[in-house]
């Protein structure tokens, strides 16, 4: 159903992708699509509290554990390509190095869709500037002009944003829901992997009973328990009008 699918997923911490995408991720790779993980950073400074109360703890350690978590609930999911990279988090920096960097990466995998923030977070300012980044890199990567080693350029992907940490507040409106209930218990198993932020499966939890609800009204398909939504940056270009609110993926 995917295999023509290269998926880019980009999060500013370690976590941030198996709370918020971890169940399309799930779908997409059992559909045959590749799917690419990177994480800007480890999220050890402002999303590592509980670590922090331990004697003795330091920057390194922390980190240490951040990947394992992360790289565990990859394992859970089958993504087998997964980055961390070590910049810093809180706040992290919008800078030519890293929107190089990223560039770099976009041509190498030529994704044909990419998911990273969507464009305003109040609570953590570092989910918009990794939006910012990404919206950044995916142009330069697309300039024949720009050195990059010895990479072609690539084509334009959507971009599609996942949820803020307080979608209210921070004006997020879902412009698409992607129905992961035959996925859920997959996306269960990897928030529980992330031990350092104990509170993640529940509040995810209930925002994909939520998000499934409006997606199951929307349609009128009761059949629809969970789901993940998306913003997105760019329009469809379609040869006719689509006939259902809700599009097949």
């Amino acid at each position: 159903m995917f295999s023509d699918q290269r998926l880019l997923v980009v999060s500013a911490h370690s976590a941030d992708w198996v709370w918020r995408s971890s169940g399309t991720i799930a779908k997409y790779l059992a559909g045959g699509a590749q799917v690419y993980v990177v994480c800007l950073t480890y999220g050890a400074r402002g999303e590592s509290g509980p670590l922090w109360k331990q004697e003795g703890q330091d920057a390194e350690n922390v980190k240490k554990i951040r990947l394992t978590e992360s790289m565990n609930a990859a394992k859970v999911l089958g993504v087998t390509n997964f980055e961390m990279w070590d910049y810093d988090d809180c706040m992290l920096e919008v800078s030519p190095e890293i929107i190089r960097k990223l560039n770099e990466k976009i041509r190498e995998v030529q994704p044909t869709l990419i998911i990273t923030h969507d464009k305003v977070d109040l609570t953590n300012p570092d989910h918009g500037f990794a939006r910012d980044i990404v919206y950044r890199a995916s142009i330069m990567s697309r300039q024949a002009g720009i050195e990059s080693s010895g990479l072609k350029p690539a084509k334009a992907a959507p971009i599609y944003g996942f949820e803020a940490s307080e979608p209210e507040r921070s004006g997020y409106v879902p412009a698409v829901y992607i129905d992961i209930t035959d996925f859920f218990e997959k996306k269960l198993e990897a928030m529980k992997c992330i031990a350092t932020q104990t509170e993640g499966p529940h509040i995810h939890t209930r925002l994909s009973t939520h998000r499934g609800w409006q997606a199951s009204r929307t349609i009128g398909d009761k059949n629809i328990k969970y789901a993940e939504s998306f913003t997105m940056s760019d329009s469809l270009v379609v040869t006719e009008l689509p006939v259902s609110k809700l599009q097949t993926f």
